[in-house]
């Protein structure tokens, strides 16, 4: 950022740089237009007097002018590079065959929306993918400060509705600017850091006209009065600009975001293309949460994440106070971020006050109620019918009785009849009995590992695995949990020790990239006729085994290249189950599926006979099916004694310390010297202990009200509330569940040493 060396002391903030932030109204998407960059403010100076010419002047003014544009071309080079990098995702996005199949209306009169509303409203949308109706006659409301989340059945088109929204292919007031996350970070040589800063182009542009208009009033001879106070007024107003657009903490605020995301100092520094996918998908995140654009729209944020960086990602998104419009899978997530539901079904969109939970229940409600007037209805119906039929040719005043209701009738077909409640399609996924196999059918005996030049990750590690191992693996990112499943199917070999399976045993292992296996230029049908276990099987015996993973009708014979990711998922798993395992091997298996999906998931894996060893950031599933924790840090591995909400509470506190550590080291502060944090086990311990204690005390407190309940209700004294009821009570609500895991280990006497 240049120098203030020609901002003018004491100076009124101008309109000029008001409406600069007023008509703020360039899309900043990932790989779209960045922000600013089509805003005439930031390309031209608005002051009132910007076109005024003297005649003793002129000259001067035409330098003042030359200044200015060589200031702007400064300012387009400044962002070039960025706009490079991000042009060709755009490029890619907008010639994709998807979008050129669709075709989307809308009944909003683009002409009526305000331009500096903050809300977006768009009515009588439809959207057709080809022949395909995804969108029929809905309406699309987002407003200022609501977090919405979308959910729907995989494949309904809750992507495709993002892209239509980021591309603002749908009426949006110009005063919004939307940041859409869609692929990671180009492979390039900048680091992460830099690609974060890099993503506000405006800023980078604004600093170098700055600095361009600076050097030209150096050479202040060669200006009249009125150039030199044309170009200071401009510095002020880019200066006021910048004030607006935090530029003086930016780099603070980025490498704020990355640490919580889990990157390192030393990572913040590493080229964009010495990172893997994942990875780089985790900086394009940080770019958009960096931007803090009005309207910003996520795709499974926490796809790419470990629980660490979830529980940060959850905290952080909670306290949006823009729009925020984003698709999870996870229930948990989507219960502690969101403020409102959009539920996409049947070419409709119905939105819903309150998070996930609440749109269950209010959905429960309302469908009650509907089958309650369909119910009646279809009762009204049947009797009006058996009425007509009956006396609709008996004596004139039956006879005009039954016509009177044949109108009744008309008229309540005319005005529409309630529909019977239609559930989404619900399917069961069964894995197949893999037989039985006499233990042990797989030993880890005192195995270390570590990749070529790098540290150990596991130091004589020993576990066994059985039919009924039911095991979740916890830990940081980096702390080897993927590495350890690759040792037990023998996709690496380890450095000491042994991996010992049964010599029949057949394990399936689902990665996380899994599209790498499927042919997609096939469809799933002709896929399977190409396994060698159903090479002779007839077609119908195929469809069976694709059907009882939720793959049926038109998916069976789509391209794969054209089925989302979610149903992709289901063909792997389909895949996994041909091979009838002993072991599954879950690694981030929910990651595309969508909530109804994953709930058949984890029915299958508590049906199946085989032993499982899951990897996943979705707590609510390993609550579900898991039997045991095992935490991977330290080189070792762990059982923990708690239950999954207790890691997340303990992970709250870590991200809690570490962020508050990292901003101080990075504003130059001493970090306070404190005692080594509790382990897992050892916070769990505290947890379980006191939540030991207050059921005591409960179950104490209960039978004295029992034995007090004969007494006179004059006798019986006051007692005052317990102090942790009494401290429960007056607590306000916290943001996120982070933070309440957090002030739960707070209020139940937890102290960190």
């Amino acid at each position: 950022m240049p120098p203030k060396a020609h901002r003018p002391k004491g100076k009124k903030k101008r309109m000029a740089a008001r409406r600069m932030a007023e008509a703020e109204a360039a899309t900043a998407s990932e790989g779209g237009t960045p922000r600013g960059a089509d805003s005439p403010a930031a390309d031209t100076p608005d002051t009132p007097d910007a076109g005024a010419e003297s005649a003793s002047g002129a000259g001067a003014v035409l330098t003042a002018d030359a200044a200015m544009e060589a200031a702007a071309a400064a300012a387009a080079t400044a962002s070039a590079a960025e706009e490079e990098m991000v042009g060709e995702y755009h490029h890619r996005r907008l010639m994709d065959e998807a979008m050129a199949k669709v075709s989307l209306s809308f009944t909003t009169n683009p002409k009526l929306v305000h331009p500096n509303s903050r809300d977006i409203k768009v009515e009588g949308l439809t959207v057709n993918l080809g022949s395909k109706v995804l969108v029929s006659d809905a309406t699309l409301s987002l407003n200022w400060g609501n977090r919405y989340g979308l959910i729907g059945a995989n494949g309904c088109g809750k992507s495709l509705l993002m892209t239509i929204v980021g591309r603002r292919l749908v009426p949006v007031p110009s005063s919004l600017d939307i940041y859409h996350v869609v692929s990671e970070v180009e492979s390039s040589d900048l680091g992460a850091l830099e690609a974060v800063l890099a993503v506000d182009t405006e800023k980078k542009a604004l600093e170098a006209e700055a600095e361009a208009l600076s050097s030209a009033l150096e050479d202040a001879a060669t200006l009249a009065d009125d150039a030199m106070e044309r170009m200071t007024e401009r510095i002020s107003d880019i200066y006021e600009r910048l004030d607006l657009l935090e530029a003086d903490t930016a780099e603070m605020r980025a490498a704020s975001i990355l640490h919580g995301l889990g990157f390192s100092p030393e990572m913040q520094v590493k080229k964009c293309r010495d990172f893997s996918g994942g990875w780089r998908m985790r900086i394009a995140l940080a770019r958009a949460l960096f931007l803090d654009p009005s309207v910003l729209l996520l795709d499974e944020p926490t796809n790419h994440l470990d629980m660490e960086a979830v529980v940060w990602l959850e905290t952080y998104l909670a306290q949006r106070a823009k729009i925020l419009l984003m698709v999870s899978h996870s229930q948990d997530f989507l219960n502690n971020v969101t403020t409102h539901t959009i539920h996409f079904t049947e070419g409709k969109l119905h939105t819903y006050t309150g998070n996930y939970d609440s749109f269950e229940q209010t959905r429960k409600e309302r469908e009650e109620h509907q089958m309650k007037r369909y119910n009646w209805e279809q009762d009204q119906i049947k009797a009006m019918k058996q009425y007509i039929a009956k006396f609709g040719h008996g004596s004139a005043k039956l006879a005009k009785q039954a016509q009177s209701k044949e109108k009744t009738l008309a008229k309540m077909q005319e005005k529409g009849l309630t529909k019977p409640v239609s559930k989404e399609h619900a399917f069961t996924m069964k894995w197949p009995d893999p037989g039985a196999l006499p233990p042990p059918v797989l030993q880890i005996l005192n195995v270390s590992f570590h990749y070529p030049g790098s540290d150990y990750l596991y130091k004589d590690v020993d576990f066994g695995l059985d039919l009924d191992s039911r095991v979740a693996l916890v830990g940081p990112n980096g702390a080897g949990k993927t590495t350890l499943l690759k040792l037990i199917c023998n996709e690496l070999l380890p450095t000491n020790g042994q991996v010992k399976p049964h010599a029949h045993l057949r394990i399936a292992r689902y990665t996380q990239h899994f599209v790498d296996t499927l042919d997609l230029e096939r469809t799933p049908l002709d896929y399977f006729g190409t396994l060698p276990p159903l090479k002779d099987e007839p077609e119908q015996s195929l469809r069976q085994y694709l059907g009882r993973f939720g793959v049926t009708g038109d998916f069976q014979t789509t391209n794969m290249k054209y089925l989302s990711d979610g149903i992709k998922s289901r063909v792997v798993f389909a895949q996994m189950a041909v091979y009838r395992p002993h072991i599954l091997m879950l690694d981030e298996p929910t990651n595309h599926l969508d909530i109804e999906t994953i709930d058949s998931l984890a029915a299958a894996i508590k049906d199946f006979a085989g032993g499982v060893i899951l990897v996943s950031h979705d707590m609510r599933l390993i609550s579900q099916v898991a039997k045991e924790i095992w935490e991977c840090d330290n080189r070792t591995i762990t059982k923990f004694i708690g239950e999954i909400s207790d890691y997340k509470a303990f992970l709250a506190r870590r991200v809690e310390r570490s962020q508050e550590d990292f901003e101080k080291i990075r504003r130059g502060e001493a970090v306070d010297s404190r005692p080594a944090e509790l382990s897992a086990n050892e916070f769990a311990a505290k947890l379980i202990g006191k939540r030991a204690g207050a059921a005591a005390g409960a179950a104490a407190a209960a039978a004295a009200a029992a034995a007090d309940t004969s007494a006179p209700e004059s006798a019986a004294p006051a007692r005052p509330a317990a102090p942790a009821a009494a401290a429960a009570a007056a607590a306000p609500a916290p943001a996120s569940a982070a933070v309440r895991a957090a002030n739960r280990a707070k209020a139940e006497g937890l102290e960190w040493r």
